[in-house]
């Protein structure tokens, strides 16, 4: 791990220690890989605006979500089958982002039961449990219910994945038939699951009003792309928005995230000021955190990169990757002129187009 020193260095490393189907899926995007390329590079057309006589009597990392302080506003999103890539598994991941102080969703597909990773990590931990709306609605319901009795601190339900796309189908497909993760996720907790039934294309707005009365947990929404879907999902009653793209898996064209965030962000702030907005996809380095909170997410979150650094180093690695986006992200900053998270304004970045306008 000691050699490692960015996340690009990670990227490279993880996947000559996987096998071939593990490897394809989780490096796997839709089409030829156009919104995976794109999610990356639409940070790179964002630049930092450096602030430099402000002062600092005091610096922090911290952020407050859900009225609760959480080191840095940095989180791991939900991805399946941890226990592929490292014997720790979904533990490994979660213990690394809870020595890190960062965000960490279970996945539903994990091999993993929900409780053994609540029971592996300190109470404080900020773990969230991420659910689809089923077919079978009391196989989402039970695992919410088990997820509340575990001590999870939010549901996490997907919207955007409602059945397999373009050429990732095979891809997709191999990797969940090989490790029957449909089958054999503990947390589904149901002999009759099947890859083909996980996923309900008639899911709306009433779908998540009847979730959000099910559980005293806030309801994060992930999948949203749009201001009117993430409008729509509040007045339903959820209490965040997630803005995803799914790292370019479901779409080829589909719009860069950190693209679709600052419309989402306005939108948000507007009819519901106390929602949360996240964001994902994409994000490679410290910066890019800072510019998902200057363009209006609350907390970015990491997948890929999560699941190289638990490839390559367990927990350790996971912990090492967050430890990495923190240093980065104080990095910007303190350049910019920002002594706390929540202090960061939309104006501290120009996109690449204003500052060729401007120079």
């Amino acid at each position: 791990l000691g050699a490692l020193v960015n996340i690009e260095d990670f990227e490279r490393c993880a996947p000559t220690l996987l096998e071939t189907t593990a490897r394809q899926y989780v490096m796997g995007a839709a089409g030829n890989g156009k919104t995976f390329r794109e999610n990356k590079e639409a940070y790179k057309r964002i630049w930092i605006r450096g602030k430099r006589l402000r002062g600092f009597p005091e610096f922090s990392l911290e952020t407050s979500v859900f009225g609760r302080t959480i080191p840095v506003p940095i989180g791991i999103s939900p991805t399946a089958g941890h226990e592929i890539y490292h014997p720790e598994g979904g533990i490994g991941t979660a213990r690394g982002a809870s020595e890190a102080g960062a965000v960490v969703v279970h996945d539903q597909f994990s091999l993993t039961a929900l409780e053994d990773v609540a029971a592996a990590v300190p109470n404080n931990t900020e773990l969230w449990m991420q659910v689809f709306i089923l077919p079978d609605r009391q196989v989402t319901l039970n695992m919410v219910h088990r997820a509340e009795a575990a001590g999870f601190k939010a549901i996490v339900v997907t919207v955007d994945e409602f059945y397999f796309t373009e050429i990732r189908c095979d891809a997709r497909l191999n990797f969940f038939v090989k490790y029957d993760l449909s089958r054999s996720s503990p947390n589904l907790n149901t002999p009759n699951a099947s890859l083909e039934g996980d996923y309900d294309p008639t899911v709306n707005f009433k779908d998540i009003a009847w979730l959000v009365k099910q559980t005293t947990l806030p309801i994060v929404v992930k999948g949203i792309l749009t201001a009117e879907e993430a409008v729509g999902a509040l007045k339903a009653g959820a209490s965040a928005i997630f803005v995803s793209n799914q790292g370019g898996r479901e779409l080829e064209d589909a719009l860069p995230t950190i693209d679709a965030l600052p419309a989402i962000a306005k939108a948000v702030r507007k009819q519901f000021p106390s929602a949360y907005v996240f964001v994902d996809g994409g994000i490679r380095n410290g910066h890019d955190v800072f510019k998902a909170l200057a363009r209006g997410a609350h907390m970015a979150f990491i997948g890929r990169p999560a699941i190289w650094g638990l490839t390559v180093g367990g927990s350790k690695g996971v912990e090492k990757v967050i430890n990495i986006l923190k240093d980065g992200f104080k990095n910007a900053m303190l350049h910019a002129g920002f002594a706390r998270p929540s202090e960061i304004t939309k104006s501290s970045v120009v996109s690449q187009w204003i500052y060729s306008d401007y120079y």
